[in-house]
């Protein structure tokens, strides 16, 4: 894989932070994210109290206006193979769903988004959960994924870096728009799907036809043993903050989302 591809930005979580530390936090980084968990629990419960009483979106948006109309192109095509040929069935179609719930979301916000390397980063942002390495990030992979398709197809070098800058910093406690549009809009497409966070805002019948179309299986099982096992091989790392002080694990397996 070309390592030579390096971001233009040096921030916790980028590909070049990636690159250089395998995806361990300083004591400093760790301090400075702590505060986050707090926040994303009172955001659960919440978003989830929300779901739970139905309560309706501040929008008429339905399905049929916010379902993403997937790219035709040399570079979807090839994404999509590498997604298939890297994931169970349960992570595809997780993969899918995060493609469709931060698209929606993106819509909702009137954020722009590449639409493109939007649906080729949720496609693979989880390939390396079902591939781990000890003191290596599982984003690493992910990324590396992405970068395969990319060159495979011809994609630009500027467009190759955010895509796998993206990747790389999806699961950064509050990541922001401003550091990542990408990043942000598939962690809150994974989010919605796995914990219900801001899944109340998408229409019922957008998450009824999502599940429908890319069936959730065994995903919260699935993925709760690989972010397990992702926190015990990178001890220093992002997945095992999140799950010693957020229990995201346990959250994923025994409080999954009714959607």
């Amino acid at each position: 894989m070309n390592d030579s591809i390096a971001s233009t930005r040096s921030q916790t979580g980028s590909w070049e932070w990636l690159t250089e530390t395998g995806g361990t936090l300083t004591l400093v980084e760790r301090l400075r994210f702590a505060p986050a968990i707090g926040r994303t629990f009172g955001r659960f419960a919440m978003d989830r109290t929300r779901l739970a009483f139905r309560v309706s979106p501040r929008h008429s948006y339905g399905a049929v206006d916010l379902w993403p109309i997937a790219p035709d192109s040399a570079f979807a095509e090839r994404s999509e193979e590498e997604a298939r040929e890297l994931q169970s069935t349960a992570v595809l179609h997780h993969g899918y769903r995060t493609w469709v719930f931060g698209a929606a979301l993106a819509r909702l916000d009137d954020a722009p988004l590449d639409p493109e390397l939007f649906h080729a980063g949720a496609l693979v942002h989880d390939v390396g959960l079902e591939h781990i390495e000890p003191g290596q990030c599982f984003t690493r992979r992910s990324a590396e994924a992405a970068q395969t398709a990319a060159e495979h197809a011809g994609l630009e070098r500027d467009r190759t870096i955010a895509l796998m800058d993206g990747i790389a910093m999806h699961i950064s406690p509050e990541l922001r728009f401003e550091q990542s549009a990408l990043g942000f809009y598939l962690q809150a497409g994974a989010m919605a799907d796995l914990t219900g966070i801001r899944a109340w805002e998408l229409p019922g019948d957008l998450r009824a036809r999502a599940n429908q179309a890319f069936p959730r299986e065994d995903v919260h099982r699935v993925l709760s043993r690989c972010w397990h096992a992702e926190a015990k091989a990178v001890p220093g790392g992002r997945a095992h903050f999140a799950d010693v002080w957020g229990g995201f694990s346990r959250i994923v397996r025994w409080l999954p989302p009714r959607l």
